[in-house]
C-alpha cells in the first residue's frame, strides 16, 4: 500500500471497511479533487476529504477572514480574522494529514486561471456566485471534467453532479438558462443555518467520493435537501436541446 505508517495510523479505521482496501484506498489517494469557494461549504467538504484520504486537492479563495464567516466556515476561529481563506485552509488540512499535497490559490477563479483546473479528477464549485458558477460550467462542459455544484440558503441545500461525458450533454445552463444572476434568496439576505452549511459539505464530500470510486452510479441528479424536515428529494433531469454550451 503506497501509504505511509503515519497515513496508516491516521485511515486506520477506514482501512478496516472492506470498501477502503489497499486497491481502493490507493485509487482514492491518485485522485486530484478541485473546491471553488472555501467558506460554509467549502470548509467541512475539504476537511472531510482529507480525512478520508484525498491526497490532492486544490484549494481556490479570495476572500479573507470575518467575523460572520464563523457561525458555519469551520475551518477559521476569531483568531484568523482578516487572513486569507485559502492560506489558513491549507495550514488546517495539513494538520489532519501532513503528507497531503494541497494547493492553495489566494485568488477567484477567473478566465485567466481556469487551466489550473485542467487535471482535476472532478471540479466542486462551492462559489455561491452565478458569474463563477456560469464560467466553471463552461470550462468543465468544454474540457469533459465532471463537475459538482452545490449551494444552501437558509435550511436548504440544492446539489447535481454532471458527468460531462463527451456524448452524453447534461450541464448546469441545461437546468439553469439565466444569463443573469437569478433573483434568488442569499444567505447575507436571508440567514443561513451553520448546520445546513455543515451538511452541504459532508454530503458533497461523500458524493464526490461516491463518483471516484464507483460507490453509486446514479449522477445527473438535482438533490434538494430540506435540513428542518430532514428530508431529502431527488430530481431526475434531463439536457436542454436548445442550450448554447452543447
Amino acid at each position: 500500500m503506497n501509504i505511509t505508517e503515519e497515513e496508516l495510523e491516521i485511515f486506520s479505521r477506514q482501512l478496516i471497511l472492506k470498501d477502503f482496501k489497499e486497491e481502493k484506498f490507493n485509487e482514492l489517494q491518485k485522485k486530484e479533487i478541485s473546491i471553488i469557494g472555501l467558506g460554509g461549504i467549502g470548509c467541512p467538504l475539504a476537511q472531510y476529504l482529507i480525512s478520508a484520504g484525498i491526497k490532492k486537492l486544490n484549494i481556490f479563495d479570495g476572500d479573507t477572514i470575518q467575523k460572520t464567516n464563523l457561525n458555519r466556515q469551520t475551518l477559521y476561529s476569531i483568531h484568523d480574522i482578516g487572513k486569507k481563506k485559502s492560506t489558513i485552509a491549507k495550514k488546517k488540512l495539513l494538520g489532519t494529514n501532513p503528507n497531503a499535497v494541497i494547493n492553495s490559490y489566494n485568488h477567484k477563479i477567473a478566465k485567466d486561471n481556469l487551466h489550473l483546473l485542467k487535471n482535476s479528477s472532478i471540479i466542486i464549485d462551492a462559489s455561491d456566485n452565478w458569474e463563477t458558477m456560469r464560467l466553471i460550467n463552461k470550462y468543465t462542459t468544454k474540457k469533459n471534467l465532471p463537475l459538482l455544484s452545490i449551494s444552501v440558503v437558509g435550511f436548504d441545500i440544492q446539489m447535481i453532479l454532471f458527468e460531462n461525458t463527451t456524448h452524453n450533454h447534461l450541464c448546469l445552463e441545461c437546468i439553469f438558462p439565466n444569463h443573469n444572476e437569478p433573483e434568488l434568496a442569499r444567505c447575507d439576505t436571508v440567514g443561513i443555518m451553520g448546520t445546513t452549511a455543515g451538511l452541504a459539505g459532508i454530503i458533497s464530500a461523500q458524493k464526490a467520493i461516491n463518483f471516484l470510486l464507483k460507490f453509486n452510479e446514479k449522477n445527473n441528479i438535482l438533490t434538494l435537501v430540506d435540513v428542518k424536515l430532514l428530508s431529502i428529494s431527488h430530481i431526475k433531469t434531463k439536457k436542454n436541446i436548445d442550450c448554447k454550451l452543447q
